[in-house]
């Protein structure tokens, strides 16, 4: 396999599945975004999110932003996302710990049925706040803060006890394959086994509670990258009450990051919009794009369509 995979020119034809949802007359999936502070680029990742799903005809996307990591605390307790008017809550934030009565809002809302999807950095959020850590189920956190799971070299599932091995991180950015672990998920049913991303981080030993972790995709991290030589964990669900939680760890954007970036791979983009649509519904009617990435090469949108 490549590593160092070429890149397939894509269409502006070829974007995923838009207006699919539109042309069936599907009720369409409401989804808020919450958004405001993270140690990446939200001003950009954000509305490339929602530009994502709206293409689709699928959602039916809203935004809250947060105030900022000084603001006083009126704008904070003026703050209060109605999360149980959503069928989704995708959380691109990694900041300030929300305010109680948000968190409370938070749990009763994924507890009593909603659906969550945190991208990459959003699964750094909120260390020490223990159900949204059950929720995540594998976190960025020290080796002393959980359990961590990965793939050996007989492709075997290994529950590394917490204090043993390393703690989170990621080698040095680059495109790698992304390996399906369940071929029978509708998000990836229909996909390559294997297909090759652009570059990324790929983060490894995520350490947390890991109950009820479903493991849909993982990578393997290289130790030539600076990774761990085993098998990561890049998308998996977690069951939390009555709803249920998705991570997708790919989905780096740095303030410096240029084109393509991660929001220009089109398997990551399919797999992002997929998962939003699966985790609400159970169901995937998003179709898989002619120029989805093969196994040893990449695929992105062309510049000009963004």
């Amino acid at each position: 396999m490549s590593l160092i995979p070429s890149i397939i020119a894509a269409s502006a034809l070829t974007l995923v599945g838009v207006g699919a949802a539109i042309s069936t007359g599907q009720k369409k999936v409401t989804v808020l975004i919450v958004t405001g502070q993270n140690n990446h680029d939200w001003v950009r990742s954000t509305p490339i999110i929602k530009d994502l799903l709206d293409e689709t005809g699928r959602f039916d996307v809203s935004v809250s932003t947060t105030p900022t990591q000084d603001a006083p605390d009126d704008a904070w307790n003026d703050w209060s996302p109605k999360f149980e008017k959503y069928d989704v809550v995708l959380s691109d934030y990694n900041g300030k710990m929300w305010p109680e009565p948000v968190k409370k809002d938070f749990i009763s809302y994924v507890s009593g049925g909603g659906h969550v999807v945190l991208v990459h950095a959003a699964n750094n959020a909120f260390g020490g706040w223990s159900e949204f850590e059950d929720m995540a189920g594998l976190l960025w956190r020290g080796a002393d803060k959980g359990d961590r799971l990965y793939l050996d070299e007989k492709e075997e599932l290994v529950r590394q006890p917490k204090g043993e091995g390393p703690g989170g991180g990621h080698g040095a950015g680059h495109s790698y394959p992304i390996v399906t672990r369940d071929e029978q998920n509708p998000i990836f049913k229909d996909l390559p086994k294997v297909w090759m991303h652009v570059s990324d981080e790929l983060y490894h030993a995520q350490r947390g509670p890991a109950k009820d972790v479903h493991i849909l995709a993982t990578a393997f991290s290289s130790k030539e990258s600076g990774g761990t030589g085993v098998h990561e964990p890049m998308v998996w669900w977690i069951p939390y009450g009555k709803g249920k939680i998705i991570t997708l760890v790919p989905g780096h954007l740095g303030t410096n990051d240029k084109y393509p970036t991660t929001y220009d791979c089109v398997g990551f983009r399919t797999v992002l919009q997929r998962s939003v649509e699966w985790v609400a519904t159970d169901k995937v009617t998003i179709p898989k794009p002619k120029n989805f990435p093969t196994e040893d090469k990449t695929s992105v949108v062309p510049e000009a369509a963004k």
